[in-house]
Formats: structure tokens, C-alpha cells, sequence
């Protein structure tokens, strides 16, 4: 059964690589209408609809009706599509430049500023638009490497597969299976390196419990512990909106400023943590169609919240 799954997985790879040859061919609009076509087609057999739903439901309670949250449900699935066909596309050098002048930086200062300081860069990235892209354009314009902290995925070949992508782009990847990831990260800040971390999934017993679009989810705390660890270094909070359903980008930035440590590293974990995500949530909530609504944010959310079990028009 081993066997037969090694090569089911081996066949697979080769079948990716080949469409990511012929995507790299094709004009980039026609790529993006056929996968959104595609999403369509998966949202009206509703493949991970009620996760969206029950997602937006958590965030917006009766605030948006359910055709409003549909709507964003649909665009949130045409957006992953979109961007699983940027990011093949991207990989590919005959199309990586096209792909990475569809994302516009703003403001263009801030991102001016962080590419000239010699100080360390820690970007807390939001899984939001094609957040692979933003790190695209970043160095096609800055000419300075990335580090990237990725979690690893379940099939060893497609890992392998998604690395060497990120290598291409100039990206340095650090895999949380190595083990020290928060240190390793902290090290490249306070020699002046940059480096990229997404927060923003559910970090199980792991993480620290903090409002996330308004509502307790547990999250990952390593960009602030990297953070902490790295005293002088700059924090960022960076989220890509994907403009309507189309190809455009713009991916948003801000500064996490007067941070002042208190000393106790807990409770300046969780503070910062919850500064990341306050600036994370404000540009997320005024475009929700971008946004991962796919991923399970908040299983077990019920749990933290203090007082015991409220329903969910109770927030």
C-alpha cells in the first residue's frame, strides 16, 4: 500500500509540473477565468461552504445578511482558486515577472522604508489574497532575500514541490519541523535580515488566546516572541486584498509602533500578539472577500471565552 501511494504521489508531482508549464503559456487572464470558473463550480457543490459560512456567521452574527455572506463566501473561494493559479504560474520563470506586477504595495513609503533599513524586518503576514505574492514583489523591486516560516505540509514530494517554488521566488525557507524556528528567526532579525511569519492559523494549546475579527482564537505567538528576542528590530503587519474578483492586488501594510516590554515575556507575548492581530483584523474586515474564510480559524473558539458557552448573537 506504501508503494502505491509513493507512486500515486509521484505521478501526481509530475502531472503538476506539467500543468504548471502549460499555465505558464497561457495568458494570465485566461489561467485566472478558468479557475475561477472552477471555484464556481466548487461553491455550488458546496465544498467548504458551511465552514465559510459558519466562520462569517462567528464574525458578523445578523450584522450581514445571509446573501452578503454568501457573497463574500463565493469571492473567498475564487480567490483561493486564483491564487493556487498565481502561484503555479508564479513559479514558473516565464511568467514569474507578470505575475509579481500584478500586487501594488501601500503605502509604497513604509515598504521603501523597510527595504533601505539596515535594522532586522519581521513581517506578520495575514492569509489573506495570494500572501506568497506580496513576498514576490517585494523582491522583485527591493532586490533583498525573504525568509519565509512555513508549516509543513502532509506529502513529503508536494513539500518538496512548494520549497523549491519559494527558493525561486528568492524566498529562504524556514519549516516549523526544524524545531527553533522562533529563535532561528530572531537570529536573522538581529543581523539584519528579513522575515516573514502567517499567524493567523489555528495554533491548537500551542498558542495564545486573542480576538481575531472579533472573535477568541487561538494563535501563534512566534512573531512576537521573535519580536521580543530581537530588541531594535521593526514589526510589521502586512495583508493582501485581492481588487473584486479580478487579478489585481494590494497588499497593505502597517507599522506596530511604541511597543514598550514590560519584562514579563507571557504577558508581553500576548500583548504584542494581540496588537498584531488588532492591525491584521482592521484591514481584513474591509476586505472580507480576500480573506481565508476556508480555513477552520476558530475550532473550538467557545472554550476561551470567558463566562463559559455563549451563543453566537450573544457577542
Amino acid at each position: 500500500m506504501r508503494r502505491l501511494l509513493d507512486g500515486l504521489e509521484r505521478a501526481a508531482v509530475l502531472a503538476a509540473r506539467a500543468l504548471i508549464a502549460l499555465l505558464a503559456r497561457l495568458p494570465h487572464a485566461f489561467v485566472l477565468a478558468c479557475f475561477r470558473a472552477l471555484a464556481d463550480v466548487a461553491f455550488a457543490l458546496r465544498i467548504r461552504r458551511r465552514v465559510m459560512m459558519e466562520n462569517l456567521d462567528l464574525v458578523y452574527a445578523d450584522r450581514l445578511s445571509a446573501a452578503e455572506k454568501r457573497r463574500i463566501a463565493r469571492s473567498a473561494l475564487r480567490n483561493l482558486f486564483m491564487t493556487v493559479a498565481e502561484m503555479a504560474r508564479s513559479s514558473h520563470p516565464l511568467a514569474r515577472d507578470e505575475v509579481a506586477r500584478t500586487l501594488e504595495l501601500e503605502p509604497r513609503a513604509l515598504f521603501d522604508s523597510a527595504a533601505a533599513d539596515p535594522r532586522g524586518s519581521l513581517f506578520a503576514v495575514a492569509h489573506s489574497g495570494n500572501f506568497d505574492l506580496c513576498g514576490l514583489r517585494f523582491i522583485h523591486d527591493y532586490h533583498r532575500p525573504l525568509a519565509v516560516v512555513m508549516k509543513p505540509l502532509g506529502t513529503p514530494r508536494f513539500q518538496q514541490e512548494l520549497v523549491a517554488a519559494r527558493h525561486s521566488y528568492g524566498f529562504e525557507v524556514l519549516t516549523t519541523e526544524q524545531g527553533g524556528v522562533v529563535q532561528a528567526t530572531a537570529e536573522r532579525l538581529l543581523k539584519g535580515g528579513l522575515v516573514c511569519m502567517l499567524p493567523d492559523q489555528f495554533a491548537r494549546r500551542s498558542g495564545v488566546v486573542v480576538d481575531f475579527l472579533g472573535v477568541p482564537a487561538s494563535t501563534h505567538a512566534g512573531p512576537a516572541l521573535a519580536a521580543l528576542r530581537a530588541p531594535g528590530c521593526r514589526l510589521f503587519a502586512a495583508v493582501d486584498t485581492r481588487e473584486g474578483d479580478g487579478p489585481r492586488h494590494v497588499c497593505h501594510m502597517r507599522e506596530i509602533l511604541d511597543f514598550a516590554p514590560s519584562g514579563d515575556v507571557q504577558a508581553d507575548a500576548l500583548a504584542l500578539t494581540r496588537r498584531i492581530a488588532d492591525e491584521m483584523s482592521a484591514i481584513v474586515l474591509q476586505h472580507p472577500e480576500s480573506y481565508l474564510w476556508p480555513h477552520r480559524r476558530w475550532r473550538s473558539y467557545k472554550r476561551h471565552l470567558p463566562g463559559g458557552v455563549r451563543r453566537h448573537s450573544d457577542r
